[in-house]
């Protein structure tokens, strides 16, 4: 599918402020300075979409810089794109990233992972400061180790994660618990804010590093 048919056949289920993802299969390889020169209209379709429906769009991509391909992430917040985020532990052939990025949008602060960077626990900083929900961007079919990781983020965290798979749609539960599963080309959630906080401590704990002579 691409991005017409996605409005043609989807778009009256969309309501304000809902936040949608779609998957790179729809934008495909997506040369960013041709985007950004105009001399392509991916991204102003989808800003005005975005903007016309009072939406969030989270857009999953190979995004091409010359002969450089990176597996990324868009987010679009009501016809304003917020940024681009990069996987910073990419498969062969793609690109690294070295940034991990937040968005703020009309919704709140959302995290995103692409693919494997959900399964490395030093890249969740940004999870515990405020974000609202978090989201994992994969183009594989559903994956046990992606899966396990998003449920621990989750329980960590207090927060809900959905992780999209080429195949299937996970909603995670604030206590890393699996929600539901959805397969098919359009699934909805509802996403309640997550108000579960970790357990304060009120003493002050030690950390001691031991080792043997």
């Amino acid at each position: 599918m691409d991005f017409d048919e996605v409005i043609e056949d989807y778009g009256a289920l969309i309501s304000p402020n809902d936040t949608v993802i779609l998957s790179r299969e729809i934008t495909g390889i997506v040369d960013l300075p041709a985007e950004y020169d105009g001399e392509s209209h991916i991204f102003r379709d989808m800003m005005t979409f975005s903007k016309d429906k009072s939406i969030t769009l989270i857009v999953s991509m190979r995004a091409k810089i010359g002969e450089r391909l990176f597996n990324s992430a868009m987010v679009v917040d009501k016809g304003k794109v917020l940024g681009v985020s990069d996987e910073i532990f990419p498969l062969k052939g793609y690109e690294r990233g070295n940034v991990v990025r937040s968005y703020l949008t009309g919704r709140g602060k959302v995290c995103l992972f692409v693919d494997t960077d959900i399964c490395y626990p030093q890249l969740w900083k940004g999870c515990f400061s405020g974000c609202r929900y978090i989201f994992s961007l994969n183009s594989v079919p559903l994956n046990r180790e992606r899966i396990a990781s998003a449920k621990t983020l989750a329980n960590a965290s207090g927060k809900h994660v959905l992780a999209q798979f080429c195949d299937a749609i996970v909603c995670i539960s604030p206590y890393g618990k699996i929600d539901s599963v959805k397969f098919g080309r359009m699934s909805a959630f509802y996403l309640p804010l997550s108000l579960t906080k970790g357990r304060l401590i009120d003493r002050k704990i030690k950390f001691v590093e031991e080792c043997g002579d």
